[in-house]
């Protein structure tokens, strides 16, 4: 059951980042399936793109190392997206996630308890069989 509720969970958590992407990227005038309008986005020396701040009145986002933090205010969900492996965003970090499943009511109840590196050996045995495709 587990697998389960964390494979829908990372589909999910997949889904959402690639939204947040491609939506922070059109408000400042960037297609980020584009590889060199991607990397100009996303660099930190571009002054168009403040490095944290308002994707809507609900989502606030933050770039930092080389990940882009969104916070949804209303749910308080964290969607945290790591850059690399633009447009699909794919790769999963437990720590990242951990903090994803703490904040979204669905999945909550399942990992308030559970420690981080809990989900690692779960996330392995997901990659391992192919249920979740690994991306690097």
């Amino acid at each position: 059951m587990i697998l389960e509720i964390l494979t829908k969970a990372i589909k999910d958590y997949r889904t959402d980042g690639i939204e947040l992407m491609e939506r922070l990227g059109q408000k400042f005038g960037y297609d980020i399936s584009i590889k060199e309008e991607y990397e100009e986005f996303i660099w930190k020396g571009n002054l168009k793109v403040p490095r944290k701040g308002k994707l809507s009145e609900r989502v606030n986002y933050a770039f930092h190392g080389g990940e882009c933090h969104f916070h949804k205010k209303k749910t308080q969900q964290n969607i945290e997206v790591i850059l690399t492996n633009p447009p699909i965003f794919g790769k999963i970090d437990a720590w990242f996630l951990k903090a994803y499943l703490d904040s979204t009511k669905e999945f909550e109840q399942l990992t308030k308890a559970m420690d981080w590196e809990e989900l690692k050996p779960t996330l392995n045995e997901l990659y391992r069989t192919g249920i979740i495709e690994e991306i690097k």
